[in-house]
């Protein structure tokens, strides 16, 4: 037998959040979207190609694509770029300029990005967008009326090439799709990455274009969406609220720089935040409908709490998953109970899918991005549209205005379609932690 000498592995290396980018219904840019959510403003509205009689539920979380500026992506390449590959491409730069590692003029990097790499997650990918046009095509020209670039735009993993070809970010390159949970599971994988000393730098978040109508028709045979608030499209979203009565599509892209705690100073980052744990789980129970006792969701929660090495007791505040369903809030609430017992009705807990939707992969990155500002902050930004409390919720549901108060840790929960669910915990940071 071969004998050899095992290297011991490297210590575990503390991660910090130091750069953000988004693009969202409520604008392009992580100012634009944390200001409106402050303000309890909502970016849901009548969508043009979802037209009454054809579809029960007729507004969406759309971007606006005249406000997407598109900076970092220009001719042939910005044509046959897929939609949501454009989205993440533009947030993944907004947070390299954010976190100092690309020039805010050139858009180059301020230093060598070779060894930084990107989790990136989408649900659709180009799949509605692209390759259905491309099939009616087809169907009508035969072989000619196929781009010559499909295979390379729809493609899930072509977001992520996207922003590692454009930055030259040669390190760790891995996209995935966990439905609902898409976007915080792609933080908690780029979150290990850096940990494990893989990178010094990574990109983590997701990015989803739902505009298509057969992405709305898809969930509207399924009855998930709210159909009784057409005509008050930004009352539609009623996370926690008794009268909740079905999600609303919503689209965008979030990405977040995390980065190596030691290389962030040794350049003098600015430091958001610091991410401490990470946790998945699956309910292993039904592809629609949660466990109705919580205890998958619990799971996951209590798995990153003890990644981060915390008790329950120390998590401040919870920016929840909270899509506006009527099993989907109430097993969120008795997952919280059963992981926070007593404590779990005076933990302030909000969701911002009452202002953006449901935004499907990306609805996780978005959130966390609120979730950051509100360590940075101090701040938590209200639930849209929570008028009606439900008895069976029973939780401190941040409504009305922002809240101010001391938040040190954070738990970020997202869950989704096939039993996904998976949760962040992240912090204020402390140089002597």
């Amino acid at each position: 037998m071969t004998k050899f000498e095992r290297r011991r592995p490297r210590p575990l290396r503390r991660v910090v959040v130091t750069g953000m980018g988004a693009v969202s219904s409520l604008g392009a840019g992580v100012d634009q979207l944390w200001q409106r959510l402050l303000a309890g403003e909502s970016g849901i509205r009548t969508a043009e190609n979802l037209p009454a009689g054809t579809i029960n539920a007729t507004i969406r979380g759309d971007v606006d694509d005249d406000q997407v500026p598109n900076r970092f992506l220009e001719g042939k390449t910005l044509r046959n770029t897929s939609r949501f590959a454009r989205f993440a491409v533009e947030a993944a730069g907004e947070a390299l300029i954010d976190a100092g590692l690309i020039d805010a003029e050139t858009f180059e990097p301020t230093m060598s990005l070779e060894r930084a790499g990107a989790v990136i997650g989408t649900c659709g990918a180009g799949v509605h967008d692209d390759f259905l046009a491309a099939w009616e095509s087809y169907k009508e020209r035969g072989m000619r009326g196929v781009p010559t670039h499909l295979h390379v735009s729809f493609p899930h993993n072509l977001a992520g090439y996207g922003i590692q070809a454009r930055f030259g970010m040669g390190g760790p390159s891995l996209t995935l799709t966990t439905a609902c949970a898409t976007g915080a599971q792609a933080i908690g994988e780029a979150f290990e990455e850096v940990r494990d000393g893989r990178a010094p730098v990574m990109i983590g978040g997701a990015t989803e274009s739902t505009h298509h109508p057969m992405y709305a028709a898809g969930f509207a045979v399924m009855r998930a969406l709210v159909s009784d608030s057409n005509d008050e499209p930004t009352k539609a979203s009623r996370p926690f609220d008794a009268t909740r009565a079905g999600f609303v599509l919503g689209e965008g892209a979030a990405m977040l720089v995390l980065e190596d705690l030691e290389h962030a100073l040794a350049r003098g980052a600015r430091i958001y935040a610091e991410v401490l744990g990470f946790g998945t789980s699956n309910d292993a129970y039904h592809p629609i409908a949660p466990l109705p006792d919580g205890s998958g969701g619990a799971r996951a929660m209590q798995s990153a709490i003890d990644d981060a090495g915390i008790a329950p007791d120390a998590i401040d505040h919870i920016n929840a998953h909270a899509a506006s369903t009527p099993a989907g809030d109430l097993a969120e609430s008795e997952a919280i109970r059963r992981v926070y017992g007593e404590r779990a009705a005076t933990i302030p807990v909000t969701s911002v899918k009452g202002a953006l939707g449901h935004c499907m992969g990306a609805s996780g990155a978005l959130e966390t991005i609120a979730a950051v500002r509100t360590i940075a902050e101090q701040t938590i930004p209200p639930t849209l549209n929570y008028q009606n409390p439900d008895p069976a919720v029973g939780l401190d549901i941040v409504h009305g205005a922002p809240r101010q108060t001391e938040i040190d840790v954070v738990a970020k929960h997202s869950f989704g379609l096939g039993g996904q669910n998976a949760c962040l915990i992240l912090a204020r940071y402390d140089p002597d932690r």
